[in-house]
């Protein structure tokens, strides 16, 4: 494997680290404090370019997710981070290649908000590519593939956190008893969440297909802000935060713990 890959792991566990933090503290705030309002990446993104040092931190943070992005994409060619084989192995692979899509697009977009502020509402790009895709022959299946294929992804989520096994590249040797024991449950906590966001998201898209319409359709920022309407949904929003708070402290983990090549 090329020299780079273990370096540019690490930054990427940091960069997609810091982004989960950033949007499970916004879920606590908004489950706290009803004027604040729940957003997902992108929007966290948005967030940090009206803080102090907020550029300076979107300049590494879009450094590290670029980064980030051509590793992902590596690893899901060459397989380096031991997927397995069969189906569950294919998938995971197909998940590492769409995080690097989605961590190259956040990447982009954290460099452009450095340079030059928000460019528009980060809320509506679901609706958007929903209703671009509906637009064309066939359009309303493909919205409900994507659906299927993130139900999926929602499987093996579901899977790995029923395991509690933790990833083959870690270096357990290094890792004190105490934070392989709390590595666990911060993987379980993490993965569950995720694999809650993510089957909501897949629920608005197949009721976008089944309804055509696309404004039905819903992101993690979407998600988020339905979760705190439900009944008990601050506490729910709040368990969210927490989740994604658990997966990001996750990823500072494998970036520290990670095998050297």
């Amino acid at each position: 494997m090329p020299a780079w890959i273990t370096p540019a792991a690490r930054l990427g566990h940091v960069s997609t680290g810091t982004v989960h933090c950033l949007v499970g503290a916004l879920a606590l705030t908004a489950a706290l404090d009803p004027g604040a309002r729940a957003t997902g990446s992108q929007g966290a993104l948005y967030e940090l370019s009206d803080r102090p040092l907020g550029l300076v931190l979107l300049l590494g943070l879009g450094v590290g997710l670029v980064v980030d992005a051509l590793w992902q994409g590596m690893r899901a060619a060459t397989n380096a981070d031991l997927a397995g084989a069969g189906l569950r192995g294919a998938l995971e692979r197909m998940g590492w290649l769409l995080s690097g899509l989605t961590h190259l697009g956040l990447g982009v977009l954290a460099l452009q908000l450095a340079r030059h502020g928000p460019p528009g509402r980060p809320e509506s790009h679901t609706k958007a590519w929903t209703a671009t895709v509906m637009a064309v022959p066939f359009g309303r299946w493909l919205v409900a593939l994507v659906g299927l294929a993130l139900l999926a992804v929602v499987a093996v989520l579901i899977a790995r956190a029923g395991a509690a096994a933790l990833d083959p590249w870690l270096d357990l040797g290094r890792m004190p008893p105490h934070t392989r024991a709390v590595t666990r449950v911060l993987n379980g906590v993490g993965l569950a969440t995720r694999a809650v966001v993510y089957s909501i998201i897949a629920g608005f898209l197949l009721l976008a297909a089944l309804q055509a319409n696309p404004r039905v359709a819903r992101g993690v920022t979407g998600t988020l802000r339905a979760i705190r309407t439900e009944p008990y949904g601050a506490a729910m929003l709040a368990a969210v935060g927490l989740g994604f708070l658990a997966s990001g402290a996750l990823e500072m983990i494998r970036a520290r713990y990670r095998r050297g090549e």
